[in-house]
């Protein structure tokens, strides 16, 4: 709830837009000019991508330093860069320790999840689940794929599109349009080559608009021990809280474990950051690439959180959302560089080309994502006959047609976001669409005994399960029944203007006397319960005071106002418990013997870890062994325009385990029976 000033008194709101000038223009176009020059570059003068394979995986002969850059870059949306410094800003330093959860992420990424994406060398990600379980599976887990995309783009493009506006008087109809062509531009034309060489610069510039906004920031508040004295004074700086309640919002369980669970789904689930550690040579680079894509992001959710304590620092006394500086949190670091750093050059136009940068590789990644998967999934599988030169043009084409889509649906949210508040929203497709996903890959390379029918009913389950939490955390969110965990905010140094006679004075009772203003100018009662003994003192926020205070103590309330960190998780969990159990039950009640998983698609870690426990004998009654030739040749994709199909009507149809084929025949030599898949 908002504080409010004395009657009769208004707050002064300085106009900041004025300070977006020529220069920061000058910024914001070189940053598009020199992303699309890149995209016209590899699209007219490179190998013009006719191949599929080249177009959508750069022909997998990528150098480790643009795709290691391309990972941290289209992770970092300009949602976490306007994000991150808001959540220190009103929960404090424990939402730091967030970032060193992409230690042991990235450990089990670069040992159980790459060495089975890198081996399979997939172009959709999702094609693993046809292999491993069925077409099904694989349709429900690309289509949930393609729901967090369509969404994803306008979501994370139009809120900053939004703070630049309201704060630098940006329209954003204007960056949202200029983002949007010049992502299908460059993603049209070059590819992924293109995407991942923009990607690369675009990484640099946010760095760089980080480090310059960040190293002018300390000197303008007062230096590094002034910050940190603001963020102490009011329990910001604590970094191990270990309340193991859930709901609480950022805790070291959560910060930790909860971190855990929410990078995973992004880079082990998702189509873009597989497709992107996919495009190197060799399963070594692949792994360097995620390790020092580790490195980067811990780098920037510091540099984030750090951008979050000098922001309190410099409004510790004056909350820009209760004086009506800004209208959304979301606003506060352009506020920040527009208040404090105007009289740097060109310094709010870096950070403006920063948070562009962010939405650009956001939209790039997820239009080369989105390509990808609707190409491999389903124009493939309706135009089987298509050469890889055509399905290199339909590529392009569905680019192109995607990405005005997205353009499209940025008005529609906006109208959306007048109603409903889209932060709640996009938790929760993150958690109830990735989430299963990731635990559907986790199944299928952890556990040989899971089956189709077993995870597709756990997945099931807990999108149902994720959706009552998320869902019901929007709804009690909108009726203002969620706890308030924020930390001590004041309106102390405001600036008043007095309606009556059109004085400005400040709101506090002592800065109105240095001010030598008569103090009984203000009505300060409304201050008083701010700063009483009534309301919770800064250490008491940090600990389980709000749980004192709920405003609804229900079951149902409880479970709603759990974490938004613990989203995917919940996700993950229920799928892994429901797919397991689901899969269990089924081999107990069948009568015929599951068909046996090759070796290629479970994780080799996992694959030892079991063989030590149940003996490597009783493991073949689940896991094939057969040598890799064999397994190769009975899944080796042929090109259709190479082979004639078999007319004798001897069709008979198989499934395996790890995958099908369709039954073909070379020219001039007699048929050959081959699975063919079932696709109905």
């Amino acid at each position: 709830m908002g504080l409010e000033p004395p009657e009769g008194t208004e707050f002064v709101v300085e106009d900041f837009t004025e300070n977006f000038k020529w220069p920061e223009y000058i910024v914001f176009c070189a940053v598009l000019v020199a992303s699309l020059g890149i995209g016209v570059f590899y699209g007219c003068f490179g190998s013009k991508n006719k191949s599929n394979e080249e177009f959508l995986m750069a022909g997998r002969s990528m150098s480790i330093t643009p795709v290691t850059l391309s990972l941290v870059c289209s992770f970092v949306s300009a949602v976490t860069l306007l994000g991150n410094p808001v959540e220190v800003y009103y929960y404090g330093q424990q939402y730091t320790l967030i970032a060193f959860a992409f230690i042991p992420m990235t450990l089990a990424l670069m040992f159980w999840y790459v060495p089975v994406f890198f081996h399979l060398q997939l172009t959709s990600a999702y094609e693993y689940f046809e292999w491993r379980y069925s077409r099904l599976v694989r349709t429900m887990c690309s289509v949930f794929s393609i729901i967090h995309l369509v969404f994803y783009m306008p979501i994370t493009t139009l809120g900053p599109a939004l703070a630049i506006d309201q704060v630098a008087g940006f329209r954003y109809e204007i960056s949202a349009a200029a983002i949007f062509l010049v992502c299908i531009a460059y993603s049209s034309l070059g590819g992924l080559k293109a995407v991942l060489w923009t990607d690369a610069l675009q990484a640099c510039v946010m760095l760089v608009a980080l480090g310059a906004v960040a190293i002018c920031g300390v000197i303008e508040v007062g230096g590094f021990g002034y910050a940190w004295e603001k963020s102490e004074q009011t329990g910001r700086t604590e970094f191990f809280n270990f309340d193991p309640d859930p709901r609480t919002r950022h805790t070291f369980w959560t910060t930790t474990l909860g971190g855990y669970f929410l990078w995973l789904p992004l880079f082990a689930a998702t189509q873009a950051q597989i497709q992107r550690y996919n495009s190197v040579p060799t399963l070594r680079q692949s792994r360097l690439c995620l390790l020092f894509n580790m490195v980067g992001m811990i780098l920037i959710i510091i540099l984030c959180s750090f951008m979050g304590m000098l922001i309190y620092a410099r409004y510790h006394d004056c909350n820009p959302m209760d004086s009506g500086a800004v209208t959304s949190a979301d606003q506060l670091l352009p506020l920040f560089v527009m208040d404090v750093l105007r009289d740097y050059p060109v310094i709010p136009g870096l950070l403006v080309a920063g948070i562009t940068c962010g939405s650009l590789s956001t939209v790039s990644s997820a239009l080369n994502s989105l390509t990808a998967i609707l190409t491999e999934d389903y124009v493939k599988h309706f135009r089987p006959d298509w050469s890889d030169e055509t399905l290199g043009y339909a590529s392009k084409i569905l680019s192109t047609g995607t990405g005005l889509l997205a353009f499209g649906l940025v008005f529609i949210v906006k109208l959306v976001n007048e109603s409903v508040n889209l932060s709640p929203f996009s938790t929760l497709i993150h958690g109830s669409l990735l989430g299963p996903i990731l635990a559907a890959f986790s199944l299928g390379m952890f556990l040989p005994w899971t089956n189709n029918l077993g995870v597709f009913l756990g997945m099931l389950v807990s999108i149902a399960i994720s959706a009552f939490v998320g869902i019901g955390n929007i709804i009690a969110g909108r009726e203002d029944k969620l706890p308030d965990m924020r930390l001590e905010l004041s309106i102390d140094g405001c600036v008043l203007r007095n309606l009556t006679t059109m004085t400005t004075t400040m709101a506090s009772t002592t800065s109105a006397m240095l001010a030598g203003v008569d103090s009984s100018f203000h009505d300060t009662s409304s201050y008083d319960a701010f700063h009483s003994d009534d309301f919770m003192s800064p250490v008491a926020r940090v600990s389980d005071a709000w749980k004192d205070i709920a405003k609804d103590d229900s079951f149902a309330m409880k479970v709603w106002s759990i974490s938004y960190i613990w989203q995917p998780a919940i996700g993950i969990i229920t799928t892994l418990i429901f797919g397991g159990l689901f899969s269990y039950i089924i081999i107990l009640i069948s009568k015929e013997r599951a068909e046996k998983v090759h070796t290629s698609l479970l994780s080799e870690p996992w694959l030892r870890f079991w063989e030590r426990i149940f003996g490597k004998e009783k493991m073949s009654e689940w896991v094939d062994y057969s040598e890799e030739e064999k397994f190769r040749g009975k899944t080796k994709k042929v090109q259709v325009s190479d082979l004639k199909i078999v007319e004798d009507g001897d069709i008979g149809l198989k499934t395996y385990a790890y995958g099908t084929i369709p039954k073909v025949k070379l020219e001039n030599e007699p048929p050959i029976k081959l699975p063919v898949p079932n696709y109905n």
